[in-house]
């Protein structure tokens, strides 16, 4: 058994050294990462302008690739779908694995630093009992930078909506004015503060510099950040052509069909709120009958207690 132990041991350590290697020397990225990479707007600028900040910085910054080389080797997470999910948070997949890797480390450090704290005061601690909880902390911590991850990303996106929506209404205004397409598009978005409209406005940036539509711009943006409404919008308008009084048509009838989905969904939310809130109540009065009724019963078996004849 002990030979066992020690061959399980060993090839534990011996993997574990063989993941960092990897982590530490990965191989060359593939070209149609690279690419992609180069496609997605802004994340190489904050990158750099990150790495020039401080030292602590560019160590995060080399400590997030690290993990991310590691994930990449264990296969314990899908790089790609993660790094789409991230882009709508505007946080980069190096910056989540630096994450998961400093909750894993201090999951497994706390356990690890009070066992070798009550060794050395002399009180016993079972290294199996240390190990175990160790092991499941850091996995807790590992895996905490995940929970909540689906949540954030949809009150991201239900957040870029209602700033789409109020985007397409300030367009709406400024076409009615007049203007032409172009300086009502740039306009409006100007006008507006915000993540969603610092986005529109990068959009329309590359648009400009590409030589595309804007519509063709705002398509893969919508694909990007999993809006579909944006695409959508992107749609309706490519079919409206040059057609000043069609995409003003498009545009406004867009407005107001998103405008009634938001405002579904906030009614929708608002009764499984109230819902919620009746299930303590509940919860409160059935305790109480419970409570109640042991009484009467516990009375009524006591011994000694008087009968009616």
């Amino acid at each position: 058994m002990t030979v066992v132990a020690v061959m399980l041991t060993g090839a534990g350590f011996g993997l574990g050294v063989y993941l960092l290697w990897r982590a530490v020397r990965p191989g060359p990225p593939p070209l149609v990462r690279v690419l992609a990479d180069l496609e997605q707007p802004g994340l190489s600028v904050t990158d750099l302008e990150a790495g020039r900040l401080s030292a602590g910085h560019r160590t995060a910054g080399r400590l997030g690739r690290a993990a991310l080389g590691l994930l990449e080797a264990t296969g314990l997470s899908d790089t790609k779908r993660l790094r789409r999910r991230l882009r709508t948070l505007d946080k980069t997949v190096e910056r989540h694995a630096y994450d998961k890797l400093l909750g894993g480390i201090v999951g497994l450090g706390i356990p690890t630093v009070f066992g070798l704290v009550l060794v050395a005061a002399g009180v016993g601690a079972s290294a199996g009992m240390v190990g175990l909880v160790a092991a499941g902390l850091a996995t807790v911590g590992f895996l905490y930078p995940d929970l909540g991850l689906t949540e954030q990303v949809e009150r991201r996106r239900r957040a870029f909506r209602h700033s789409l929506s109020a985007y397409l209404d300030l367009v709406t205004i400024i076409l009615a004015g007049g203007a032409g397409l172009e300086t009502a598009l740039d306009s409006a978005a100007e006008s507006g503060e915000g993540w969603a409209f610092t986005e529109i406005r990068q959009a329309l940036r590359r648009a400009r510099l590409s030589g595309r539509t804007p519509w063709e711009v705002f398509d893969e943006l919508g694909g990007t950040l999993g809006v579909d409404e944006l695409r959508e919008l992107a749609a309706s308008a490519h079919l409206a052509g040059d057609h000043g009084a069609r995409i003003r048509a498009s545009l406004a009838a867009k407005a107001d069909s998103m405008r009634a989905h938001q405002t579904a969904v906030i009614e929708a939310q608002a009764e499984a709120a109230t819902e919620k809130m009746l299930l303590p109540v509940v919860a409160l009065v059935v305790g109480m009958i419970l409570f109640i009724g042991f009484g009467v019963v516990q009375a009524i078996s006591a011994p000694g207690t008087a009968t009616l004849p």
